[in-house]
């Protein structure tokens, strides 16, 4: 038989090392990249799996139809509220107005946008809506519908709210859940943002999401 010369055997057992050594960390690699944690988010909570939206038809301003089909293309965060509340409709909306505008100098596309629906229709319908919402931010939609609409569309999002009896002298206000819902480009909902909203927060989370659902 004939024999291999040293050289040549250093040298094939420096390559099967080699390979080895590739294959070791290549493993790591992919066993590391496996078990590294999701993106940690400071505000928002996520849920498992995104849910599913029931098909409804709300009304704009101008009475143009807003429906599920008119939630695809970009992630939209969901408020409801009314114009006439007098503390956690206009902080919320001023808040995610400074978060747009955060993540607007991040470059960041596309931006989500904000729908605030309003449940108060019989204040609420036209156009005070939208010079409402148009006061924060240009780009934030409102829409309403009658009671059975918004209440089935609140409910579908786990939403809730509730109209108080008129006073003497006719005015009322409304209880409504203040978190803030997120929907995918897909128009399903993913998850939500508690109160109090911390801009920061909000802008950090809402970069993270686009940036990995697009």
């Amino acid at each position: 038989m004939q024999k291999r010369a040293p050289g040549a055997v250093r040298g094939r057992a420096a390559l099967v090392a080699l390979v080895a050594l590739v294959a070791l960390v290549a493993g790591w690699f992919v066993a590391r990249q496996a078990l590294e944690p999701a993106p940690e988010y400071r505000a928002a909570s996520l849920f498992p799996e995104p849910r599913e939206i029931a098909a409804f038809e709300l009304r704009d301003g101008r009475g143009e139809p807003f429906t599920r089909d008119d939630l695809e293309g970009r992630p939209t965060l969901v408020f409801f509220g009314f114009t006439n509340c007098p503390d956690v409709c206009p902080d919320t909306l001023q808040r995610l107005a400074d978060a747009m505008q955060r993540l607007e100098s991040m470059r960041v596309e596309p931006l989500p946008r904000v729908l605030f629906v309003s449940v108060d229709p019989d204040r609420d319908a036209g156009e005070a809506m939208d010079e409402y919402v148009e006061w924060f931010d240009p780009s934030f939609l409102a829409v309403t519908a009658d009671d059975e609409t918004l209440t089935r569309f609140a409910r579908d999002l786990g939403a809730l709210y509730i109209r108080e009896a008129p006073g003497e002298d006719g005015y009322y206000s409304v209880d409504h859940s203040g978190m803030v819902l997120i929907l995918d480009a897909e128009g399903r909902l993913i998850g939500r943002f508690g109160q109090p909203l911390d801009t920061e927060s909000v802008a950090a989370d809402l970069f993270e999401l686009v940036r990995q659902r697009g």
